[in-house]
């Protein structure tokens, strides 16, 4: 005997309203859509039937149509030669300068009959002609966006990442350094390029001259979880993601003891004439990049490395370690250093300048308080350095902050010439590599600032490399006379030391501005240390 089959109670309920639509919708696509499948189809059939009705081409035609092919390929082919040639010899079109290298380009040999016999002419005319080709850098640039298409690299590479010393973790004097951070003045920027590093400081400071840049901007500001492994690529002494490049940093105990004794000497030196203050700029590596990354590659801890340097310095020194400050700004997402190039910009020297004014006692200046400038399109050092076709795509721009005192400044030239110059220039019309010559009319032997409202005699002199040019302006709005030092240059115009400039000048407060590059520059310490005394 079957079992009794329960009864669905749910066959006997209407079907709801919207069900029947949507099936009464689908069956009406169905019905539109029907018609179309089958003209599709039988034109396919028209189209194959057609194709089938036409009769091979012959030999002769094929081959005829080869040669043809061939012909116009050749023809093009001499006539792209043509034009390249006759564009190549066309002299008045062929550059003398490069904005990539930001160098002046090979000039045209003169011919003697010495260097024509032994064929050294002809090889100074191939470079010439290489050099100066037209359209040259259009053509590099084409190439690396091409190269960049199949993940291929053509970079320079600006030097071999060197292991750095060993930090101690306690200063000459035995202090803690990791708690000297606390008890330290807040201040420091950026630093320079490893060329300008590795290299003489003074020839490689004048060829990595950059913008400025300063509000915030959306890059890579150290929000780097989503990088993967092929985004990071380390070149020499430099490591690229994505669009930005970062300098690395290996600390030299030798050099650092150095620069320590030299400050420590200057101090003493203006003891009882003027105070000393020491600010050395982190460069972006350390602020910009995570240490998920940095814990990977070979670059030495600056936050250590500047604690270890403070920590040594004597009382008598006024340090001011912008590293917590710097750090806490770019957590917050704003842009204090470049992508295409090793400066920090203008907003991350306020934020020092802020630290400097709290230590020396001094109310800084609101941001506002001072003339904005915007400059677009500036790729620096980092882009010369590595050609890439990302950081030309994506170029920085420079935001200046100058003085409404004044905005003149008078230069002393390395000839002794002086020149009466804006303290922040039009960097619009500057060459896009050398658009950080806005500030202060970049790096000469020695400059005077006067603030015209101010009259109580207050001077401030600043020592510094490249990254003070852009710090500098912030200091118009505290002193009437602001005094500017390029150490690497003064010795060809001035043979007085620092002491007997100071005192010359009546000078309330020496400040020393660098990127933590110099202090393992041993050629840069040694330039210092001279013109201290």
């Amino acid at each position: 005997m079957k079992p009794n089959k329960r009864k669905n109670p749910f066959r006997s309920l209407p079907k709801p309203a919207f069900v029947q639509k949507l099936e009464d919708k689908a069956e009406a696509f169905l019905d539109w859509i029907a018609p179309v499948v089958d003209w599709v189809g039988d034109q396919a059939e028209r189209y194959k039937a057609a194709s089938d009705a036409v009769p091979p081409p012959s030999k002769r035609w094929v081959k005829r149509r080869k040669v043809s092919t061939e012909r116009l390929t050749v023809t093009l082919f001499l006539l792209f030669l043509t034009v390249m040639t006759a564009l190549a010899l066309y002299l008045p079109i062929r550059p003398t300068w490069s904005d990539l290298e930001n160098r002046t380009l090979t000039e045209f040999p003169t011919p003697t009959v010495v260097r024509v016999l032994n064929g050294s002419f002809f090889d100074d005319v191939n470079t010439w002609f290489a050099d100066t080709f037209p359209l040259r850098e259009r053509f590099l640039a084409a190439q690396n966006t091409m190269e960049s298409f199949y993940g291929l690299q053509s970079h320079k590479v600006v030097g071999d990442v060197t292991e750095g010393d060993d930090i101690p973790e306690t200063g000459r004097t035995g202090s803690d350094t990791s708690q000297s951070s606390d008890t330290e003045e807040t201040a420091e920027p950026a630093a320079d390029t490893s060329a300008e590093a590795e290299a003489d400081a003074a020839a490689s400071a004048e060829e990595e001259q950059p913008a400025e840049e300063e509000e915030p901007a959306e890059e890579d500001n150290g929000e780097d979880d989503d990088i993967t492994a092929d985004e990071v690529q380390t070149l020499g002494a430099l490591l690229v993601i994505r669009d930005a490049a970062y300098e690395y940093y290996n600390f030299v105990q030798s050099t650092a003891d150095d620069y320590i004794d030299m400050v420590n000497r200057a101090a003493e030196l203006l003891e009882g004439q003027a105070t000393v203050y020491d600010l050395v700029a982190p460069n972006s590596m350390d602020i910009c990049v995570s240490e998920k990354i940095r814990k990977d590659i070979n670059t030495s801890d600056q936050q250590a490395a500047l604690n270890y340097l403070y920590s040594s310095m004597s009382s008598q020194v006024q340090t001011v370690n912008v590293y917590d400050l710097l750090s806490e700004h770019q957590a917050e997402g704003e842009y204090l250093y470049f992508r295409t190039d090793h400066h920090w910009t203008a907003l991350a020297a306020y934020y020092a300048y802020t630290a400097f004014a709290e230590a020396a006692g001094k109310e800084a200046a609101s941001l506002d308080d001072y003339q904005a400038y915007t400059f677009e399109g500036f790729t620096g050092s980092f882009y010369r350095e590595t050609e890439s076709a990302a950081m030309l795509s994506n170029p920085d721009t420079v935001y200046a902050y100058g003085p409404t005192a004044t905005n003149s400044i008078l230069l002393t030239l390395d000839d002794g010439s002086q020149l009466s110059h804006s303290i922040i220039s039009d960097g619009d019309s500057l060459s896009a590599s050398n658009k950080y010559l806005s500030f202060i009319g970049g790096d000469n032997p020695f400059s005077v600032i006067e603030n015209p409202e101010i009259t109580d005699g207050s001077a401030v002199m600043v020592i510094k490399e490249s990254y003070g040019n852009c710090f500098v302006p912030f200091l118009v709005e505290n002193y009437q006379y602001v005094y500017v030092v390029d150490y690497r240059y003064i010795a060809s115009v001035d043979s007085r030391t620092l002491p007997e400039l100071a005192g010359d000048y009546d000078v309330d407060d020496v400040v020393f501005v660098h990127s933590i590059s110099v202090t393992r520059d041993s050629s840069a310490v040694k330039k210092l240390t001279s013109f201290v005394g």
